[in-house]
């Protein structure tokens, strides 16, 4: 795993946290095993080839706490490397449309 990489990790782990205590009945448990088992960066491209948003994103926008997602986390300019542009397109397009920006 790249420097980059589990950076990613690290910040997508620490906003799961981040969320579960600012977010009623946001729960991160299932995500985080995957995380785990399989890592962040190939568990977010498999959540954006099927299409979905990552658990609980709509509770999350609910609560006013997007920039917790993956979503959020992968438009970073720092990821850049880690996704293709169409991941990147995808997770900012979602963000848009739930008002992210």
């Amino acid at each position: 795993m790249s420097a980059v990489e589990k950076q990613f990790q690290e910040e997508l782990i620490k906003n799961c946290q981040l969320a579960e205590k600012e977010c009623p009945g946001y729960r991160a448990t299932r995500f985080l095993q995957t995380v785990e088992k399989f890592g962040a960066v190939k568990t977010a491209k498999e959540i954006i080839r099927k299409g979905r948003t990552s658990d609980d994103f709509e509770k999350l926008q609910e609560a006013g706490l997007l920039e917790y997602t993956m979503e959020a986390l992968i438009v970073k300019a720092q990821y850049g490397d880690l996704f293709t542009d169409d991941e990147v397109n995808s997770c900012y397009e979602i963000l848009c449309e739930y008002g992210y920006y």
